[in-house]
């Protein structure tokens, strides 16, 4: 059954203890100037206004009309419908793909999501467009630095490399769709039932495919995508999400019965 939200804005602002945090006061701004800069692009919500008042900063962005994976999964109480999660795996490599990739006069964003999880992903009920969300943890061109190692994220479908310390990257963005999307097509978080420690570890160091999830291939091109996204090894996932995206495409068209 299709989903009906009202459209409205949606205004973010920090708590009081928040305020007193100078990171979590400086990822705000650098969301805020980033949603600014992709806001044309149509892959995130729409940046309505920003600024800052005696609560500190803000802004205000469109609601988006959609659902987001979680709140299916959370309907569905199971795995989603193999048709739309190849479809949905064509719509979210494409909108990763248009943010890896957005520019403006000064040249590449450089951005990289960061946090990707069913709670970060909407699609409308034909899967036809994705929309990310939550960009707070963004790293991108004029963003701020962070130094101190904190793991930040969502542990259940973080890249291994990142649970290891390292800096996200457009590779830890795909393996955290590609998470993402398992969760989709199994109705199970990938990572689950351990304490924190325990899940980032085993993030870091046990890969995430194994025989069973490796069949999910089978399904079709998206599947195949997403579990080519889920090498413990970044190098070994495809090089960009557009190149992910021209991997299902491709697949298709090679799927594709006959004309005549």
């Amino acid at each position: 059954m299709p989903v009906a939200y009202a459209q409205h804005h949606v205004e973010k602002r920090l708590s009081s203890r928040e305020l007193r945090e100078p990171e979590a006061v400086a990822r705000l701004r650098s969301e805020a100037a980033l949603l600014a800069r992709l806001s044309g692009h149509g892959v995130t919500p729409r940046l309505v206004a920003r600024g800052e008042d005696e609560r500190g900063p803000w802004h205000r962005v469109e609601r988006v009309v959609a659902p987001t994976l979680a709140e299916r999964l959370a309907r569905a109480d199971g795995p989603l419908e193999s048709s739309w999660i190849e479809r949905a795996a064509s719509a979210s490599f494409a909108a990763l793909a248009t943010l890896h990739e957005a520019a403006d006069e000064r040249g590449p964003l450089l951005a990289v999501h960061a946090d990707l999880s069913p709670a970060n992903v909407a699609l409308d009920d034909a899967a036809a467009r994705a929309v990310l969300l939550d960009l707070d943890l963004a790293w991108w061109r004029d963003g701020p630095e962070r130094r101190d190692g904190a793991f930040r994220g969502t542990i259940a479908y973080v890249a291994p490399e990142v649970a290891r310390g390292e800096r996200p990257t457009p590779a830890s963005d795909l393996f955290a769709l590609a998470a993402t999307l398992l969760h989709a097509a199994t109705g199970a978080a990938p990572r689950a039932g351990a304490s924190f420690a325990a899940l980032l570890a085993a993030a870091a160091e046990t890969p995430l495919l194994d025989e069973a999830r490796a069949r999910l291939a089978e399904r079709g091109p998206g599947h195949a995508a997403l579990v080519a996204c889920l090498a413990h090894d970044p190098a070994r996932r495809p090089a960009s999400a557009r190149l992910a995206l021209a991997g299902v495409a491709a697949d298709l068209v090679r799927s594709a019965p006959p004309a005549g």
